[in-house]
């Protein structure tokens, strides 16, 4: 009897939550170029935590081109200048992490 209440219960479960993710959508995050903006600034300012640059450099963009194409140059330049801590990249890697920020500021919609 047991089991069957547990098995019930479960099937009420499962069945509530897929009519909520039919109702309401499957949640999604889309970066936006501010996003994108602001945390390259906060990568030359040292504010940026490993965890906020690595999941940017862990998920493709495949909504835009030009901001995937900023997180693939941000992934090359983290392969080559990468080195944790507070700074999380080089003198020489946060320099080019300005300059992709300026190109971006720069660029229109």
């Amino acid at each position: 009897m047991t089991f069957l209440l547990t098995l019930l219960m479960t099937f009420i479960l499962v069945l509530v939550a897929l009519l909520l993710f039919i109702r309401f959508g499957t949640p999604f995050y889309q970066l936006k170029k501010d996003n994108v903006v602001t945390l390259l600034t906060m990568v030359v300012d040292g504010q940026a935590t490993e965890n906020d640059w690595q999941v940017f450099l862990g998920v493709p963009i495949r909504h835009n081109d030009r901001l995937e194409a900023a997180r693939l140059q941000c992934c090359e330049i983290s392969n080559r200048e990468y080195i944790g801590g507070s700074s999380l990249l080089t003198a020489k890697g946060i320099d080019e992490i300005r300059l992709l920020l300026a190109e971006l500021e720069g660029e229109d919609e």
